[in-house]
């Protein structure tokens, strides 16, 4: 009987033994947001709920695009060695979490099966979540919820107080927000003139179109102009055609001072096909990327 008991226990023990061999590498782990610009958070297990995973998703991307901190949340049951830090250094080192000018990168960990769990910050961000202000945050808001078993409330509550604490420091990101600013300022200046110069050839083509005088129709085009010399005075001749029933004509009128007129048609922007506006169909969102930031160990970890 001791020995059946025996064997049993050994048989558990390399149960044990072989799921945390089987658990989630760097290498393995699917990393969502190279997928989709939108994810911050790798739940490959379901540890989280759909809606607590929207919840951070939505909280990291507004922190990524008004301070530039990339975060990368993994939450999964078991990691291949049991050992958070090194899974979230070697995690860092593959993907360069963060902006490479700042190493505002941040690297939040939970395996819930080995009860462990880790706080990773860029050098960047070192200043403003140095190491007491994670432990602070675990101790007051994800322990407990871990020690309850509630995940969502844990992950959930842990990004709400680290958003807090970045919001917080009015120097972060600077730079980034100027950036920011100067994108958004030149690309008002570009719309600006792409309706100036639309509008300037909705009014050319309008003043190169008249009603036919045979089919009555507006589709009388100007065909080409020239410019000639008689009795002292420049004359503008024109030639149009309609281009429902083939009428033509041709008129002759004083050139105003300085020229101008259109030669030998009407110009169209080529993007503008038929003259309308272009686009493409479908959709879909892109992949995001990480800015090849640098990690130098702050932070904070630790069991439940």
């Amino acid at each position: 009987m001791l020995k059946r008991i025996l064997i049993f226990l050994i048989g558990l023990a390399c149960l044990a033994i072989g799921a945390k061999a089987g658990g989630w590498t760097p290498e393995t782990l699917p990393m969502v947001h190279l997928q989709d610009a939108r994810r911050y958070v790798c739940n490959p297990d379901g540890v989280l709920s759909q809606a607590a995973t929207d919840t951070v998703d939505a909280l990291l991307a507004s922190l990524e695009r008004d301070k530039g901190v990339e975060t990368v949340v993994v939450a999964v049951k078991h990691l291949e060695g049991d050992d958070p830090y090194t899974f979230g250094m070697e995690l860092a080192r593959k993907y360069g979490v963060g902006d490479a000018e700042q190493s505002t990168g941040l690297i939040v960990i939970l395996a819930t099966e080995d009860r462990s769990y880790q706080i990773l910050t860029g050098n960047g961000l070192e200043g403003t979540l140095p190491d007491a202000i994670c432990r602070r945050i675990q101790n007051r808001v994800m322990v407990p919820a871990l020690k309850r078993g509630d995940w969502d409330a844990a992950i959930v509550g842990t990004m709400q107080a680290v958003d807090g604490y970045v919001r917080g420091d009015p120097t972060l990101r600077a730079q980034y927000g100027e950036k920011s600013d100067w994108w958004g300022r030149l690309g008002g200046v570009v719309v600006t003139l792409f309706v100036l110069i639309l509008v300037a050839v909705v009014a050319s083509r309008a003043s190169a179109r008249r009603r036919c005088p045979r089919c009555h129709r507006l589709t009388l085009r100007l065909v080409c102009e020239e410019r000639i010399q008689q009795g002292g005075r420049t004359w503008l001749r024109r030639h149009w055609q309609c281009r429902h029933c083939k009428y033509e004509e041709t008129t002759a009128d004083r050139d105003p001072p300085g020229g101008g007129g259109l030669h030998h048609g009407t110009w169209w922007p080529p993007f503008i096909p038929g003259g309308g506006f272009g686009g493409r169909g479908g959709g879909g969102f892109s992949g995001g990327s990480f800015g090849g930031g640098s990690f130098g160990g702050g932070g904070s970890g630790g069991r439940f």
